[in-house]
């Protein structure tokens, strides 16, 4: 390791003003055999908390493993929102034992109590109540609300706005537990990794099992203040480019196998050497040629007859049939609208004589009675007829019917003169329908004439028809796959220009965990937190990189307590609480270990009081001072039952 230009500043917090406690606490847990049967009783304080099952050295003493440690830190998490408080047949097992078994909790949110009722038996009921106390928690019944409105206080109080940027696979109802997940680890995971936090063996239903470690990254860098809106915008349009991406590359490796495929099933004969180079529109036309030239000798069709167009000709000559009998629909409802129009012409033409008769008597009128003279009838009056006569109408008809006559005669004109056209285009159409016809039945019957070479000849148009049609969706599949190539390119520089914008508190969080390394190894030793477009990168040096599961079990605790340190220094989205179950047993020497210890109580002491809550389960012996109050909150053993958290065994 190079030495260091400047030396590196000693451990030194100052807490972010107007902090005078942690953001949330828990004050007290509490288990019940049934109500008002206390099984524990277990004070908790801000600040360092120490569960411990003593592991004895002597052969005939119990061990300290089995004694409810991990129970201890699962039935924590249940109160503060999980979903389960053990793996699947413990919790059955519990159930049986403590049917109507409850735990509870105060939790102190902002310096507000809250209290938290959870039953343990397989009727499942949770109450929760703003205010109270646990020693109150059976005096009256009280009916089941459920979590929510606990998780919702949570949120509100610290999470800000980073529920909005969580992973679609988690969303911003699952943020609470994705972060309950991150601070209280699962003892499975053995502090194996930064981004480990919840073992499917524990069956914690957290929203974080079988997450990638790019989703749970987003929800420290949510939490830390390291990730903005425009970047969950960018990465969410990303992810949907590389699948989009994905699946077009995808598709195009179809395409070429399927195009190799193809071209490799073409006859020899059509590939001849000098050919244009593959799927180019010149070898594509000339194989083309080859292939129709070679039918057409094998046919013996006439010159200029393209064995190849058997399908268009039928379509062609289907259309023209089409046409042609269309025109032909036309002029027959012509001619038979001229005939009837002449029909209407003669009928009313034919009632004009009669008419015009009618006038020229009623002009001069005589008697249809008695045959005398009208004008003399009106001189001497006339007592025999009743009708009258009315030349005006009369008159007036005659016009009417020469009128409709003219106008009859003018449409029978204007129809008459589009005939000659309509039946020109008609016979066209019939002559076109005809060639056409003859033309399909000329090549259909050279195609039934065919023998099996012929069939094959065929079959090549067709495979080579295949082949062009493959090149042209590959050519298009390649087309989009380079925009898609090119889009998804812009997004990932995007995301890294927003990625860069936060760098402070990637910086922050590099510091405090070099800090943190040098709190719990003392010598030489460097750490170094890194992001980039691969994920979060913690590495150590000490003497040369290291790398080994002692070394990763330390970066993990490490990484925690930089977190912890951060947000008493400024304002993160961070409940302040960590738990740690058993990082002894995951490999931190006893060096280091002892110094955990000094570097909890040392964090206490950087505020008017303790501004964090740390809860650490141990086996391994604390160092002496360590193991009395007020660090040393718990202890339980793994033998007798007695001694055991829920003083039975299960």
């Amino acid at each position: 390791m190079p030495p260091e230009l400047f030396p590196r500043p000693a451990f030194s917090l100052t807490p972010e003003p107007g902090r005078i406690g942690p953001k949330l606490w828990v004050r007290r847990v509490v288990i019940w055999r049934e109500p008002n049967v206390i099984l524990q009783d277990v004070p908790l304080r801000p600040g360092f908390n120490i569960v411990w099952s003593p592991d004895s050295q002597k052969p005939d003493s119990p061990i300290g493993h089995g004694g409810g440690k991990t129970t201890f830190c699962r039935l924590f998490r249940f109160c503060l929102g999980e979903d389960t408080f053990a793996p699947d047949d413990l919790r059955r097992r519990i159930g049986e034992v403590f049917p109507k078994g409850w735990v509870g909790a105060e939790i102190v949110l902002d310096g507000d109590v809250w209290t938290v009722l959870r039953s343990l038996g397989h009727r499942r009921r949770d109450i929760v109540q703003a205010g109270g106390s646990l020693d109150n928690a059976f005096l009256e019944e009280r009916k089941a609300t459920g979590m929510a409105s606990l998780i919702d206080a949570f949120t509100r109080s610290f999470m800000g706005d980073s529920p909005k940027l969580m992973p679609s696979s988690i969303g911003s109802e699952g943020a609470w537990k994705a972060l309950l997940a991150w601070t209280t680890r699962d003892q499975e995971c053995r502090f194996s990794h930064a981004l480990n936090w919840r073992s499917s063996d524990s069956d914690s239903s957290s929203p974080v099992v079988n997450r990638s470690a790019e989703d749970k990254l987003l929800v420290v860098r949510a939490a830390i203040r390291g990730l903005s809106r425009d970047e969950v915008a960018a990465q969410q349009e990303e992810e949907r480019q590389r699948k989009n991406a994905a699946g077009k590359k995808s598709h195009l490796g179809r395409l070429e196998w399927q195009l190799g495929m193809a071209r490799n099933n073409l006859p020899a004969s059509l590939k001849k050497q000098g050919m244009a180079p593959p799927g180019t529109p010149i070898d594509i036309s000339l194989l083309k040629k080859t292939a129709a030239d070679q039918l057409s000798k094998l046919l013996k069709l006439p010159e200029g007859v393209n064995p190849a167009d058997v399908e268009e000709a039928r379509r062609e000559r289907d259309l023209a049939k089409e046409e042609s009998d269309r025109f032909q629909g036309e002029v027959k409802l012509l001619a038979g609208q001229i005939a009837a129009k002449q029909e209407t012409r003669s009928f009313i033409a034919g009632e004009l004589p009669e008419a015009h008769a009618r006038f020229i008597n009623e002009k001069n009128p005589v008697c249809p009675i008695c045959k005398v003279r009208i004008d003399k009838v009106l001189a001497d009056g006339c007592h025999i007829s009743t009708q009258t006569c009315d030349l005006y109408s009369l008159q007036m008809e005659i016009s009417r019917k020469r009128e409709q006559v003219k106008e009859l005669e003018r449409e029978i004109s204007s129809l008459r003169r589009n005939e000659p056209t309509l039946q020109a285009e008609a016979a066209r159409c019939k002559k076109r329908f005809d060639e056409l016809d003859r033309a399909l039945k000329t090549i259909e019957k050279s195609h039934d004439a065919s023998s099996a070479s012929v069939r094959a000849a065929q079959k090549v148009i067709e495979d080579v028809n295949q082949y062009e049609a493959l090149f042209a969706n590959y050519d298009r599949a390649r087309s989009a796959a380079e925009k898609m190539g090119d889009k998804l390119e812009k997004t990932r520089t995007s995301i890294a220009k927003y990625r860069g914008s936060s760098s402070a508190s990637i910086t922050s969080l590099s510091n405090w965990f070099d800090v943190v390394l040098r709190e719990l190894v003392p010598g030489d030793i460097r750490g170094f937190a890194k992001l980039d477009g691969n994920g979060l990168k913690l590495d150590v040096e000490l003497g040369g990189y290291r790398s080994t599961v002692a070394i990763d079990s330390l970066k993990v605790v490490a990484f925690d307590l930089a977190i912890l340190a951060m947000s008493l220094e400024r304002s993160l989205f961070f409940p302040g609480m960590l738990v740690h179950d058993s990082p002894r047993e995951a490999d931190l020497s006893e060096m280091v270990y002892r110094h955990l210890f000094e570097f909890s109580a040392k964090l206490e002491e950087c505020g008017p009081a303790p501004l964090f809550q740390y809860i650490l389960t141990t086996t391994t012996a604390p160092p002496d001072r360590f193991q009395r109050k007020p660090w040393l909150r718990l202890v339980v053993k793994g033998a007798p039952a007695e001694e055991r958290l829920l003083k039975a065994d299960l």
